[in-house]
């Protein structure tokens, strides 16, 4: 049967003593009284079985089994007072809150993050997907990424990309319906939309003087929840290019009016001009560019 180990108590009290050669003094260094240094010391040597210390009249000596012992217990110690220290006096990570627009997250953020995370342990990453605007007054925010921008004065918006519009569809519904370029058969197909944006659809169709009001329409509240229902050929719904370009090189979705493209808005990283020299801030502003460039490249 495996030997109990002895508690560390037992052996910070151990070491102690044997550094000191003395109870009254190992009493002194862990604020015990000697008797109790005594004790415990009894207590280990009838556990192991073995005799750690000569008692002499005036002086305290170790035997050579409690040399052996008192070195690897003292190194052992060492390196747990090492460990706890090194734990302890590692400097806390600094939270980076970053709110975005939920298929930014979903498509783009979620994906990558463990690469900018891995550049920068430091720093602990929460990212919050929602529709509404930052509200920087808040102070639990550090960075947004929206497709609006405002003429709050300060607030700093960097941009990322512009947005273009046109309609996408799945390939299989494009087949089917191969004549959909003349507007006046649009009224036969059903417009998949997102229900938060209202405007997109009516901002295309005035854009190519298409006088089309849509009678069958399917809205839902996510713009991915869109997508895999324009995926699953139930309709039409409006694409965000260069968001959609990963979908439209991998033949998931097509362009039906690859001719007829809009210019829409734009995508900034948003952030108070107090804060433009974070370094935080301009690691992430660096790193989300780049990773723009290249996860929507055409």
């Amino acid at each position: 049967m495996a030997q109990r180990l002895p508690s560390l108590n037992v052996l910070n009290v151990f070491d102690a003593a044997a550094r000191h050669l003395s109870f009254k003094q190992a009493a002194d260094e862990l604020c015990i009284s000697p008797p109790a240094v005594s004790h415990q010391i009894r207590v280990l040597e009838e556990q192991l079985g073995v005799l750690l210390f000569k008692r002499l009249n005036r002086a305290l000596q170790l035997t050579p089994e409690g040399q052996t012992y008192h070195l690897d217990v003292h190194n052992a110690l060492q390196t747990l007072h090492r460990a706890t220290h090194k734990l302890l006096s590692k400097p806390a990570s600094t939270p980076f809150r970053i709110s975005s627009i939920p298929f930014i997250s979903n498509s783009l953020l979620v994906p990558n993050i463990q690469k900018f995370r891995t550049a920068h342990p430091e720093l602990q990453i929460n990212i919050q997907s929602q529709i509404q605007r930052v509200d920087f007054n808040l102070g639990d925010i550090d960075v947004g990424i929206r497709h609006k921008k405002d003429e709050h004065i300060d607030l700093h918006f960097e941009d990322l990309a512009t947005i273009n519009i046109t309609p996408v569809c799945s390939p299989a519904y494009l087949a089917a319906n191969p004549d959909m370029g003349a507007s006046k058969q649009l009224n036969d197909h059903c417009l998949i939309r997102l229900s938060v944006d209202q405007q997109v659809w009516p901002y295309w169709l005035k854009a190519w003087s298409l006088g089309f009001k849509p009678e069958n329409e399917l809205t839902l509240d996510n713009y991915q929840g869109v997508l895999d229902a324009v995926k699953q050929g139930l309709g039409l719904a409006m694409g965000y290019l260069p968001l959609l370009n990963p979908l439209l090189k991998s033949g998931e979705l097509v362009l039906p009016f690859p001719e007829q493209v809009s210019e829409y808005s734009q995508i900034y990283l948003v952030y108070p001009k107090s804060q433009i020299n974070n370094p935080n801030i301009q690691s992430f502003q660096h790193w989300l560019k780049s990773l723009f460039l290249t996860q929507y490249a055409v």
